[in-house]
């Protein structure tokens, strides 16, 4: 056998997988559920990145798959890569309704992944998403490089996106779990990553691994390595295409999920964000991209409406969730008035704080409290959009560093709420 690591235990048939198998200094994981459509397209972008940017480097495929009932596997094998299988248990929910990131059970899947890659010895496992269908060859070389040659532990990605794609990220998940672990990083939950040898050593042999079930491994790890002060780095990949027919397209499903999993974490993983300080930049790599200035048509009036529903239906809801001084802050917001709408960075901060601790408290059944931020997360998005719009690029990413200030300022106020 030639792996050369000790790592964690490993499922028998992967084990057998791994004997006799050539020695790698590059893994490339790819966690799957019924993609058929899509792994060609992605397999074709790791071949093409491994033979531009490292022709010469042993590379070895992970397949984690939670599954599939295509021919994805099948698919994969056509890969010109040595390939180890792993198939995965996923809790029953998540394959009748696949969340955010398109992968049920993606904590096992990662798991699995690091477990091989460590045992194998590589010195980077680089994780990719199997339905991204945007991605390409520059994609590998961003990732890894900084893994294999600038002393990165863990690479993030970053996406260029229009200004107003991705706002749930942009103006809830980025400033949140920013002012968490004081590392401003712009996606955090988006798939593609990479990791070190070092990492991989440090993940392999920890035993508090989030429970199955919950879509919180991703950010888990990123706290890890804040806490162990490793090295992070992001990279800048260009733009982001997902084809898929299993990820929830729903808005309140997906800030559930995708806030809920950083609450998990904030529950789960109190000493990993309680007293990190707060601020700091993280190296980037890559060519900068602004966001772009095409034409969208974004419909304010009818986020405002929605907004103003949202204070006439959830108030019950919102009186037990929000603090008294934020919810008369939020009421006294100028809903009828289109333009002189405004909603105030400090505010929305406290907002989202507010939820956090509501969720902590379990002041009310979870699901509701989640899927009750969505008119004011309407209404947040509504107000950046009328500051913002008549605006160039520069001045959007300018607005949206201010909301991560934001944030960081208030979080003593969550801080001091939480015990």
């Amino acid at each position: 056998m030639s792996s050369v690591a000790v790592g964690p235990e490993l499922p028998p048939d992967v084990d057998r997988q791994l004997e006799g198998l050539p020695a790698a200094e590059l893994a490339v994981g790819v966690l799957t559920y019924n993609n058929a459509a899509t792994v060609p397209a992605v397999m074709n972008a790791v071949h093409n990145g491994l033979e531009k940017h490292f022709a010469g480097t042993p590379a070895v495929l992970i397949n984690a798959d939670a599954g599939s009932s295509d021919a994805t596997v099948e698919r994969l094998s056509e890969a010109r890569l040595p390939l180890v299988r792993a198939k995965h248990e996923a809790p029953a929910g998540q394959l009748g309704a696949v969340p955010f990131h398109g992968v049920p059970g993606r904590g096992a899947a990662l798991r699995l992944a690091v477990g091989v890659a460590r045992r194998l010895g590589v010195r980077a496992l680089v994780v990719l998403e199997a339905d991204v269908t945007s991605v390409n060859g520059e994609w590998l070389e961003r990732l890894v490089r900084p893994a294999l040659e600038q002393g990165a532990d863990l690479v993030m990605p970053v996406h260029a996106r229009h200004r107003y794609d991705g706002t749930i990220t942009n103006l809830v998940l980025a400033p949140l779990v920013g002012a968490l672990l004081g590392r401003r990083l712009h996606q955090p939950l988006s798939g593609p990553r990479a990791y070190s040898a070092r990492l991989l050593e440090r993940l392999s042999g920890e035993t508090r691994w989030p429970e199955p079930g919950r879509s919180v491994a991703d950010l888990w790890i990123a706290g890890i390595a804040v806490a162990d002060g490793l090295a992070i780095h992001e990279a800048r990949l260009g733009r982001w295409r997902v084809e898929s027919s299993t990820r929830t397209t729903d808005l309140p499903t997906m800030v559930a999920q995708t806030l809920g999993a950083v609450f998990a974490v904030m529950e789960e993983y109190e000493d990993l964000w309680l007293a990190t300080a707060s601020g700091l930049p993280v190296p980037t790599d890559g060519p900068p991209v602004l966001p772009s200035d095409e034409p969208v048509q974004i419909d304010v009036e009818r986020m405002v409406t929605a907004f103003g529903r949202g204070l006439r239906d959830l108030g019950t809801i919102w009186e037990h969730v929000l603090a008294p001084e934020t919810l008369g802050d939020v009421l006294s917001l100028e809903a009828d008035d289109l333009e002189r709408f405004r909603f105030p960075d400090d505010l929305w901060a406290r907002v989202v704080y507010d939820f956090a601790l509501g969720y902590h408290w379990s002041v009310v059944y979870r699901d509701h409290l989640l899927r009750s931020l969505v008119p004011l997360y309407l209404g947040r998005t509504a107000a950046f959009v009328l500051a913002t719009r008549q605006r160039d690029a520069a001045a959007v990413e300018s607005g949206l560093d201010a909301v991560a200030a934001a944030f960081e300022r208030e979080k003593p106020y969550l801080v001091d709420r939480w015990r």
